[in-house]
Parts: C-alpha cells; structure tokens; sequence
C-alpha cells in the first residue's frame, strides 16, 4: 500500500495552513502522513500545531528550522523528513480538492507504474473555483531533455508536484538554493536525466484558499500602477534560465542549441504573458519596467550563446516585447487559456 506524504513548506499565515489540514484530514485514505517545515515564522504557528498535533487524524511530522533558511531549502527539507513512497507538496495556503484526491493519485500511481516526478491541475478558491490547467492528459509523459524543456513550467507553483521519494533523494541538493525555483531544477534534472514524468489532468489541490473571506496577498496587489511607483523588474525570469542551465549542466546535457532554446521559450512566451498580463490588471508601469528589465545581456548565462543565437534574442526580445506592449489585452483574456493548451504540445 502506498504511502503518501504531504509536505508543506511553512512561514507564517497559520490560520490558511488551520483550515487547510482540517480539508485534508477527511481524505478516504489512510496511508498518509503530514510534513510541516516550518522557517522560522513570526506568529503562533508552533503553538497552534503543537495543539493540534495530538488530536489530529493522520500523523504530522513537524519541523523548525534553527535559522530562516528562505524557500528553497524549506521545500527541500519538507520532502526530506517524509517517509512516504511519493511526496505531493501543497503551499500553506494551498489544500485537497475532494475528499478522494490522495486515493485517486494511488489508483493513477499504480496504473502508470510508479513514474518519477508529476504535476496535476489545481482549482483556484480565491477566484470561485476556477480550473487552473497545467496538465491536459493523465498518461506518463517520458523523460530526456526535450521533454524536460517543454515542461519546465508546470513546475513553477509548488502546489500539486509529486516526487517520487526514491528518484528525489539521487537529487536533492543544496546547490541552487537562493534561486526560489529549487522545484524547477529538481524536476528538469531528473527528467533529462532518464526519470518519467507525468501529468494528472484532475485537479486534486485548492490553491488560494479562503479564510473569512480573504486570501493572502497576490502579486497583483505588489505590481505597480501608478507611474510614481515604476521600477525595473524582471518576473524572476532570469532565475528560471539560471536554474535550466544548472540543471542541463550538471546532467551534461546542455549544448548550444538546447541553450539558445531556454532564452527563446522565455522570450516567447513567458515575457510576452506578463507583460500582457501586467497591462490586463492596469499595471503598465510594472509592464514597462519588465520590458526594461528583461533586456537579454543581463542575464549572466547570455554570454554562453553563440553570437549568431545572440543576435537573434535580441531580435526577439525587441520585436515580441514591443507587441505585448500593445497587443489588445481583450484578445489576451480570451484566448491565453487556448494558447496555452497549444505551447503546450508544441516541442
């Protein structure tokens, strides 16, 4: 019988992590346990787990990190002191979906025989339970490389990865911590390096969960507005090429062609949507100062491309974020969902 471990990186906002073990604690099975590492956090988290722990249904593993780590390491840690054969990771305000979503995951475990490392869809609370889509079939993807690079970005909110146990511990590592995208490293390295992932198009997890009504703050009430509050951004994108080089290094797998690809799926989709999206939530300041922001030669692995690759992503950033700073935001809202779907089986 499989053994489940939710792991859950904790800072603070207890009351969201309250309200989600009380949904997760009426889930049909029964092999799981609770990993709760928590870095350090301000309010009463420890009292009120310490509280709960005793009376609660499913053993809960409960960690303090001696010194304020960041969220790298905490995730790690979290994965680290389970003991399940999988570990489904769930952000502190983050929960299960029904009350069958860790049995559903088993039946599909056993079905696929026991892939690597996946991803499932998630339902939004704070946005009415709206379907949040990064998987469009459940089936075992494959492994190697282009699989890892086409997928790369099912990985970048936490809420509702799994790692086999096993395959994470040959992985783990310390290494790009700092980088808030250790989960993106962990996950390209595994896959290019021969590991199988896979996808689960039911959405087993809630995120942005509710509490009296209010969720916690998004990056929309962060993102400026007003002319007075611009600065120069860059999304965090620049640590997302960072990571996918790191990881195609370390498993020998990076060359010039697989190198020029991560900055030219960055600049063609992902820089284009926040700029758009930055626009549809009346932030162009924020849209602007990311256009100035992600300018190629910043990032400090654009000096590994080739001069001819060089050129081109140049060509690209000017011609793509010129476009997203004018295409019509109506077209974006109606269509990002279709087009995603679309990149998505594009290699």
């Amino acid at each position: 019988m499989i053994k489940v471990s939710i792991c859950i990186p904790q800072f603070n906002r207890i009351e969201f992590l309250l309200k989600s073990l009380s949904i997760i604690e009426r889930q049909s099975y029964e092999n799981i346990e609770i990993v709760i590492s928590d870095d350090c956090s301000t309010d009463d988290t420890a009292v009120e787990l310490n509280k709960l722990i005793p009376h609660y249904r499913f053993p809960i593993v409960f960690n303090i990190n001696a010194v304020n780590k960041g969220f790298d390491y905490n995730l790690r840690k979290s994965i680290e002191l389970s003991c399940g054969d999988y570990a489904l990771v769930l952000g502190n305000d983050d929960t299960l979906n029904s009350d069958n979503s860790i049995q559903l995951l088993v039946d599909f475990l056993e079905k696929m025989s026991y892939p690597d490392v996946g991803f499932c869809n998630m339902m939004e609370e704070r946005t009415g339970n709206q379907l949040i889509k990064r998987a469009f079939d459940s089936k075992t993807i494959g492994s190697g490389c282009e699989v890892a690079l086409q997928y790369y970005s099912c990985f970048s909110f936490v809420g509702g990865l799994i790692f086999k146990k096993d395959t994470f511990y040959k992985y783990n590592t310390e290494s790009q911590d700092g980088s808030v995208f250790v989960q993106i490293y962990l996950a390209v390295k595994m896959i290019a390096d021969g590991n199988n992932l896979f996808s689960i198009e039911e959405p087993l997890i809630v995120k942005d969960i509710l509490v009296n009504g209010n969720f916690r703050n998004s990056y929309r009430d962060r993102i400026a507005k007003r002319w007075k509050d611009f600065k120069v951004v860059d999304g965090g994108m620049p640590s997302v090429v960072n990571v996918l080089f790191a990881a195609l290094r370390d498993t020998n797998k990076l060359n010039s062609k697989r190198s020029f690809y991560i900055f030219k799926r960055i600049y063609s989709i992902t820089f284009p949507h926040w700029i758009l999206d930055y626009r549809a939530n009346k932030a162009l300041p924020e849209a602007a100062g990311l256009f100035i922001g992600m300018y190629p030669g910043k990032n400090k692995d654009f000096k590994y491309l080739r001069w001819y690759h060089k050129i081109r992503l140049l060509l690209l950033y000017a011609f793509i974020g010129t476009i997203a700073m004018f295409f019509p935001v109506y077209i974006f809202n109606k269509w990002k969902m279709k087009v995603y779907a679309r990149l998505k089986k594009i290699k």
